[in-house]
């Protein structure tokens, strides 16, 4: 993903060397990257308006890789906010607010090891239809306040909440029994498959009873592949999950279905 494939590019030149030098041993940047990744992964929260993740948190490290971390200065909690506001637009999550990471030291995580907690800390618009993230305030965490020790924090501000760009769209079914209907896409999630209990039924053999579903994330339709047999493409690219828009030809097994403006 380019969330870490960038991560390292970027703070290495934070750092004349830093490689060949301070991080021969014990806690690597890297592991730190993955661990932010991996904890926005698996604490997501489906909203009405898409799936949200954190966009606070805090790591903890050994006292002697703090001091060897802390060279980075800002650089590295504000790359670690990167990777988490980069895999959020990858992924099609909502971020609440700015995504801030705070790194302290503790005596009781092991040379090499790190904690890390993180919740959502939502900002507040004046305006949603027109947000200056100037005019934002956030809900203060009062803990924050009574951390008095040695820590490096950096905040990145993700894209300000927007208006929403969807128009209707609808799913037209290009081949089969069925090739001329048109469904409109309601709600946040469309299934398309071969039973009848679909919301686009494609009666085709190639086409798994549940094929795929239509999910709205935020301001994006996605299609997803729920595990079929013979799988599902994007304008010739397979796919299991991806963005999509008017004018996408979606293949499910042999059967094609395309969206188009309603």
């Amino acid at each position: 993903m380019r969330a870490l494939q960038h991560f390292e590019r970027r703070l290495e030149g934070a750092v004349e060397g830093f490689f060949a030098r301070a991080f021969r041993s014990g806690l690597q940047p890297i592991e730190l990257a993955k661990g932010v990744q991996r904890y926005a992964t698996d604490h997501q929260h489906v909203t009405s308006d898409g799936v949200v993740v954190p966009n606070v948190f805090r790591a903890q490290v050994a006292t002697k890789d703090f001091e060897r971390l802390s060279s980075f200065g800002e650089s590295l909690p504000r790359e670690l906010a990167q990777v988490v506001v980069t895999t959020a637009a990858d992924r099609g999550w909502q971020l609440r607010g700015p995504v801030k990471v705070r790194v302290e030291p503790s005596d009781k995580v092991k040379v090499g090891r790190y904690t890390l907690t993180a919740r959502v800390e939502v900002v507040e618009f004046n305006d949603r239809d027109d947000p200056d993230p100037a005019h934002a305030t956030s809900r203060p965490d009062p803990s924050d306040s009574n951390n008095h020790g040695p820590s490096t924090a950096g905040t990145v501000n993700p894209e300000a909440p927007r208006r929403s760009g969807l128009g209707e769209l609808a799913v037209r079914v290009l081949s089969g029994p069925a090739t001329g209907t048109t469904v409109t896409m309601t709600g946040n999630r469309v299934t398309l498959g071969r039973m009848s209990s679909c919301d686009v039924t494609v009666a085709d053999s190639t086409v798994s009873r549940e094929h795929a579903a239509l999910v709205r994330r935020g301001d994006r339709w996605w299609i997803v592949d729920l595990g079929s047999t013979n799988g599902t493409t994007v304008n010739g690219v397979r796919a299991a999950e991806q963005p999509v828009g008017p004018g996408d030809r979606i293949l499910l097994g042999d059967a094609v279905v395309e969206l188009v403006g309603a």
